[in-house]
């Protein structure tokens, strides 16, 4: 009977310290066409997120490859931040953001094609859904 005390304590306490996540990404679904609008299958997709903390910077990165239909879909991104005692020792006016400065990226490649970066928060191929956030890309050949 005592254990139950303590079970609902650490299920509080994961509950308590999940709603302190950051989320520095949407979910993301990119899709990759060629110049004729093909979707291009077999696209190297690299995502990679994080947020700063002070004086300390929180990532996590992943990949995928686009299906038959040129797409990838990434699941929303969430950041823990680390324990305050780690993140209250520089005080300084130039430090970082204590809140967090959430960002994501995704870089796009497949052999005989251009290389293509997006940024989650600023590239105009972005879309805001209420699903999150969808991206066209268009890869152009290499240039010989």
């Amino acid at each position: 009977m005592k254990s139950l005390p303590a079970c609902l304590f650490i299920l509080c306490s994961a509950l308590v310290a999940r709603a302190a996540d950051v989320m520095v990404c949407p979910p993301w679904e990119i899709t990759v066409v060629d110049e004729a609008g093909k979707p291009l299958a077999g696209c190297t997709i690299v995502q990679e997120w994080g947020s700063d903390f002070k004086d300390v910077y929180v990532t996590g990165s992943t990949n995928a490859v686009t299906d038959a239909s040129g797409r990838v879909s990434f699941p929303a991104r969430l950041v823990t931040p680390p324990p305050a005692s780690r993140w209250k020792k520089i005080q300084r006016t130039i430090d970082r953001k204590r809140g967090g400065e959430p960002a994501s990226t995704a870089f796009v490649s497949k052999a005989g094609f251009q290389f293509e970066w997006l940024n989650a928060k600023s590239d105009p191929r972005n879309t805001a859904t209420r699903a999150g956030l969808r991206s066209r890309v268009v890869l152009k050949p290499e240039k010989h």
